[in-house]
């Protein structure tokens, strides 16, 4: 808790709605609601700190609104105020306020930091979320529809180091599925069109760009330096073999790696975010899909070269990407969390606006990450 007085001047945040509702006996039920993420906390509390709660919304000394709610500054109503400010309902000075990030930063990402305030309930928690995300580096591999949509809103988020990867270039049918300016630019390779996209939207942002396809004799080292995180959404030559090729490396060097959905058909597809000795890493998904599908016969289909030929929306690789940015957002709230958890899969089905999802466990037998390797 934030040291008080009388002459601090807690207030209310902006974005809590607070509900008192008529007393009840002795006490008065109070609902706050946390607009950014729709949080509902419920209390009871005796009538006078009800009233305490009407004038914490009005821009005065704690001292005035005391004498207003008939109360003393007490170790009670010290405990009231602790709570509140625990959970993020009251604020004793700008919770944006900090000497970790440039003021410019803050000023145009405050609305993402008001949401993760809502969230974490604790501005130097926050900031220091925040200050994460300032210092990363990203490489992304693949600039399509689902590539260059993680990349904007990574940028939209604070993100602004990158290495971008990628060997083709924007072809006049992208603006199908690609809603973004990049589509636009045909001709031009997708590593500038992309670096164009990062130098709009980022802060201050420095760009490594490599135009080289991902093979599996690329040497990784000189594409990932230093890299916080993967982000992996190549198809070509196959997604399986380009994220099995990136897991592997990255479980050798602790560094996680956002194995994206959106590819081919699978328009509307989570990924999955492989983070080194805790999740199910990439071999364990292929594991997984051999043992499952080893039944399934299907039947050769009489059309041999159908690249190209998937339908899709822009909205849907959108989803792909959108649920991927936010899986990344959520590793860098709380990237100590260590404790084993399971992957899967999911997808959006058009057709009921249902998710289909599965789980996939690590493999204890997996020559990569489980007791098995070597």
């Amino acid at each position: 808790m934030t040291q008080l007085s009388e002459a601090s001047a807690p207030e209310l945040r902006d974005g809590v709605e607070v509900f008192i509702y008529p007393q009840e006996e002795e006490v008065c039920p109070v609902l706050f609601l946390f607009l950014s993420n729709r949080r509902r906390l419920r209390i009871e509390c005796k009538p006078a700190f009800a009233l305490l709660l009407k004038e914490l919304s009005k821009s005065q000394l704690l001292a005035e609104s005391l004498k207003h709610s008939g109360l003393a500054l007490d170790d009670e109503t010290a405990a009231f105020l602790a709570f509140l400010e625990g959970e993020g309902i009251v604020t004793l000075s700008d919770p944006l306020e900090t000497d970790q990030l440039p003021a410019a930063y803050v000023e145009q990402y405050k609305r993402q930091l008001y949401f993760l305030l809502d969230i974490l309930r604790s501005p130097q928690k926050v900031h220091e979320v925040q200050k994460r995300i300032f210092g990363a580096h990203i490489t992304v591999f693949g600039l399509g529809a689902v590539g260059s949509g993680i990349l904007q809103q990574l940028c939209m988020m604070g993100f602004r180091r990158f290495t971008l990867v990628d060997y083709a270039d924007v072809e006049e049918n992208d603006i199908a599925r690609t809603p973004y300016r990049i589509a636009s630019q045909t001709g031009t390779p997708k590593t500038q069109a992309a670096e164009a996209l990062v130098e709009d939207f980022a802060f201050d942002p420095q760009v490594e760009l490599c135009n080289v396809t991902l093979r599996t004799h690329t040497d990784l080292d000189k594409l990932v330096q230093r890299t916080s995180l993967i982000v992996n959404t190549t198809d070509q030559p196959y997604v399986g073999y380009t994220n099995i090729k990136l897991s592997r490396y990255a479980l050798q060097h602790d560094v996680p790696v956002l194995a994206a959905g959106g590819f081919d058909a699978h328009l509307a597809s989570l990924g999955e975010l492989l983070i080194p000795y805790v999740t199910p890493c990439a071999d364990c998904y292929a594991t997984f899909f051999h043992e499952s599908l080893k039944d399934w016969k299907p039947i050769p289909h009489p059309v041999k070269e159908r690249e190209g030929w998937f339908g899709g929306l822009g909205s849907l690789s959108t989803f792909s990407a959108s649920t991927a940015a936010l899986d990344i957002l959520g590793y860098f709230m709380n990237p100590e969390d260590r404790k084993a958890v399971p992957g899967g899969r999911g997808e959006f089905l058009f057709h009921d606006y249902s998710l289909d999802t599965f789980v996939v466990e690590r493999d204890k037998e997996c020559q990569s990450c489980g007791e098995g390797r070597k």
